[in-house]
């Protein structure tokens, strides 16, 4: 592990911090899975997530976050970040519904588990990298992540 690399490179450590995650997966297994089911039991189309944003929000509330809802003026879009200093790591995920299938493409999933880098107690070393968790809606055929990219400051010019 170097002076600029928060992760280490052993062996060794790599399995400890697996361990670590799996048990931090397994400390918010209920949440998790309550999300998931809750957007499963909402589907909602292509940018009328209103139900999905407003439930991961809250989760992220909950978490200890302060969320920026209808973020890059996308109604159904949010922003959460965490830390100050480090690498800028981006999570974006989809949770919209698909016609005629709902969520059967699994979306209500993979939104759950993007809410998993926010957790406020990681289980990698404590000069973590911070974490944006842009969520973006319309991925059914909407384009929301590009909108949303194209809206976004830059952050690389910013973060260093």
């Amino acid at each position: 592990m170097g002076p600029r690399d928060p992760f280490p490179d052993d062996a060794t450590a790599v399995a400890a911090l697996k361990r670590a995650a799996i048990a931090e997966v397994d400390r918010h297994a209920e949440l998790l899975l309550d999300v998931s089911h809750d957007i499963w039991e909402h589907p909602e189309l292509c940018f009328e997530e209103h139900h999905a944003h407003d439930v991961l929000c809250d989760a992220l509330e909950a978490g200890g976050l302060t969320p920026t809802r209808h973020a890059y003026g996308l109604d159904t879009a949010f922003e959460a970040s965490a830390g100050n200093e480090g690498a800028l790591v981006g999570v974006m995920c989809e949770y919209d519904a698909l016609p005629g299938i709902g969520h059967a493409c699994g979306h209500n999933i993979i939104a759950a588990a993007g809410w998993a880098p926010a957790w406020r107690r990681p289980p990698w070393p404590p000069r973590r990298a911070p974490g944006a968790h842009p969520r973006h809606p319309g991925r059914g055929g909407g384009g929301g992540k590009v909108l949303m990219l194209r809206r976004a400051p830059s952050r690389a010019s910013t973060r260093r």
